[in-house]
């Protein structure tokens, strides 16, 4: 019988014994690539963004307060604190153009689907016209990757810097605003300012329930793990004073089995300088519980024990076990996701905030996405077919009257009639194709924007774009040995669960 036809007393009766309870959709686990956690012996996770799922907003809106209080210390505007930046504009997968201003969305094969120069959505000829033929992200001067949560924000006031340049130049002294590019690494510089002298992390720390979401069945979570032989790791860029006051909220006397939140970890490194973490060689330096530094630096770690900074090689050592019997769970996809997997060989597992509500909205819109996977289909279809009676029509142009009468030994008149009488029949039905496809992609097109709307009102999905799988749903794919939402979503599955991808297949496999 299916776990869900149980009834509801027994199927907690089931879950209080032991057995996983049933994962609600957007809990799930998704894979790329086989996983069998039975051979997992060591599990490793990321803080900001892993364990720790902020609130977006609210951390969006102190990171612009903060980042505008600097830019006007730098010499910008005071006008900028008048600007309001809607923290729904910017999503993780994007690409800023520093040179010219713009802020563009492309799919898995790099065509700019959308773009916007400040928050002016860009017309599809001026999007054509600039990015039709540019490699985007080749020239690193010019093109900045937006791959984190912590990154939105910097977007956000980005695009209302240009508009602002763009409508009120008389601002900046002598009518001469500094170019894009420069705006770029203010802003940039401001909010990397902000997160390193305390003017965010420090209200994260004084009321981090305003700042970050406590997850109840992360203890459980983790436990589920320890409970099950393996050893657990955190490794993180936050120094110890943040990382503490981050794991105190979310883990501290959480149980009574775990005295503290170091109690979970085996291990504990902070202050990694991830993604450096992965290839430099630097030692690794003892804090006490307090986070003082204790001894000289060194190049081994000791279980049960704090450091900070270090690398890979040293602590993979410490494991004694095989690197792919490690998984390292993080949410930056080069940081922690890219760079874990080449260089040390750990199977990796992404956490994408997003997801839960990209599923929740899936869900709801599941009828209109499932209309707009058949238009495309349909509109597949009827450009092939088009294509087909255009090649037919053009064929037909080059037959003459005498060619007809020669070969079929019609006279003058019934050969004139015979062709034109079929050359009209074909263009009337290119006409008529013609129009249907262009009834189709109006339909789809409107489809399109009521479905983005629900997801995104400036970019849609962050996992699509196109009707295709956008840059970004293409990196996790690729990546990524097995994603989900959060943590605590691995609850729902067995310590043991042996994660097996839809192993893809070619085009012509499914010919019949």
């Amino acid at each position: 019988m299916p776990y869900a036809e149980l009834p509801k007393p027994i199927r907690s009766l089931l879950v209080a014994g032991g057995l996983e309870p049933e994962a609600p959709p957007e809990r799930r686990i998704f894979t790329n690539r086989d996983l069998n956690l039975d051979r997992i012996s060591i599990v490793g996770f990321d803080m900001d963004y892993t364990l720790a799922i902020y609130r977006q907003e609210a951390i969006t809106e102190v990171s612009l307060r903060s980042a505008v209080d600097k830019l006007i210390g730098r010499g910008h505007p005071e006008q900028l604190r008048a600007v309001e930046a809607d923290p729904r504009f910017a999503i993780r997968g994007l690409m800023v153009d520093k040179r010219l201003g713009n802020v563009m969305k492309m799919d898995r094969h790099g065509y700019v689907g959308r773009a916007y120069h400040g928050r002016r959505r860009l017309s599809s000829e001026e999007r054509k016209a600039i990015y039709r033929f540019q490699r985007l992200g080749q020239e690193r001067e010019r093109f900045a990757e937006v791959d984190t949560l912590f990154e939105l924000p910097e977007v956000a006031l980005f695009a209302e810097l240009v508009e602002l340049i763009d409508s009120r130049p008389e601002l900046w002294p002598g009518g001469k605003p500094p170019g894009y590019a420069e705006i770029w690494q203010d802003v940039r510089e401001c909010i990397d300012e902000a997160h390193r002298d305390g003017s965010i992390k420090d209200l994260v720390r004084k009321d981090p329930g305003a700042y970050i979401e406590r997850d109840p069945d992360l203890p459980e979570t983790l436990h589920k793990f320890r409970s099950a032989g393996k050893k657990l790791f955190l490794l993180t860029n936050s120094f110890f004073p943040y990382t503490d006051a981050v794991l105190r909220y979310l883990l501290g006397k959480s149980s009574p089995s775990y005295a503290d939140w170091l109690a979970y970890f085996d291990w504990v490194v902070v202050g990694s300088g991830k993604p450096g973490f992965f290839g430099d060689e630097r030692p690794f330096q003892e804090l006490d519980r307090k986070g003082a530094m204790v001894g000289a630096p060194r190049l081994e770690v000791q279980r049960g024990k704090i450091y900070q900074g270090g690398n890979q090689l040293g602590l993979q050592a410490s494991f004694g076990v095989h690197p792919d019997e490690v998984l390292y769970v993080g949410d930056h996809i080069y940081g922690d996701i890219v760079r874990s997997k080449k260089s040390s060989g750990w199977r990796t597992a992404l956490i994408v905030q997003e997801l839960q509500q990209e599923l929740a909205v899936r869900r709801a819109r599941e009828i209109t996405l499932d209309e707009i996977e058949a238009l495309y289909t349909l509109r597949a279809r009827i450009a092939a077919q088009v294509s087909a009676e255009r090649h037919l029509a053009r064929a037909l142009g080059r037959v003459t009257v005498e060619e007809l009468m020669a070969r079929e030994g019609l006279d003058e008149a019934a050969a004139t009639r015979l062709l034109e009488t079929t050359r009209a029949s074909v263009r009337r039905q290119v006409e008529r194709l013609r129009a249907y496809e262009e009834e189709t992609r109006e339909i789809l097109d409107r489809r399109g924007l009521e479905v983005d709307e629900t997801f995104n009102p400036y970019w849609g999905s962050s996992f699509s774009e196109r009707h295709d799988t956008s840059r970004f749903g293409s990196q996790v794919e690729y990546y990524a040995c097995i994603y989900t939402s959060r943590v605590s979503n691995f609850r729902y599955v067995s310590p043991s669960k042996y994660f097996i991808s839809p192993h893809g297949s070619m085009p012509h496999w499914h010919v019949g």
